[in-house]
């Protein structure tokens, strides 16, 4: 509903936090904790804290939804990630979220971007690369292309799922908090 409390959790620059405000959302809070990205989005007029996914900051049931846009795949932490945000999140509060997923296409597609020489060739490629080299050097994206039981195992100790689609690159999913942790 447009009088939700929305929290963009690791927003970055603020793209879905302006996304939703074009879309009537009034009352928003980002956290992220890069402080390049926060003190640009703030440049904005957003209201984004200092926080991680894990540790946001932000008081208990504070917010009606949480929404992740390709942050857990940043983090090594998946159990303390869900603990914090079902902590943030008022009983009932959703939790949506965007992520690689493992398939043969993706597999193939980061093989071609990071194992041979084709982005010299292709600047779709080149950019791509540019934009994922340090994911791939921390070893966090491809950890959790691997631990995705893992990450469900986490999230669904706190929430219950309402959907799960899976394409052919990413995954989506909306979660509600359960009431109590299994």
């Amino acid at each position: 509903p447009a009088g939700a409390l929305i929290v963009d959790a690791g927003c970055g620059y603020g793209e879905y936090m302006r996304l939703l405000t074009a879309r009537g959302h009034r009352r928003l809070v980002g956290i992220e904790p890069d402080p390049l990205c926060r003190d640009t989005a703030r440049a904005a007029g957003l209201d984004v804290r200092e926080g991680t996914l894990v540790a946001t900051g932000l008081p208990n049931e504070f917010a009606d939804a949480v929404v992740v846009n390709e942050v857990f795949h940043h983090i090594a932490d998946y159990a303390g990630a869900a603990r914090g945000l079902n902590r943030i999140l008022k009983p009932g509060g959703a939790l949506c979220f965007s992520e690689p997923r493992n398939t043969l296409l993706r597999r193939a597609m980061d093989f071609l971007t990071f194992e041979v020489p084709l982005r010299k060739l292709v600047p779709a490629v080149e950019l791509r690369y540019q934009v994922m080299i340090l994911e791939i050097e921390t070893g966090l994206y491809r950890k959790f292309l691997r631990d995705q039981d893992v990450f469900y195992t986490a999230l669904e100790r706190h929430f219950d799922r309402q959907w799960l689609r899976r394409g052919h690159f990413f995954q989506f999913g909306k979660y509600r908090k359960r009431a109590a942790a299994r």
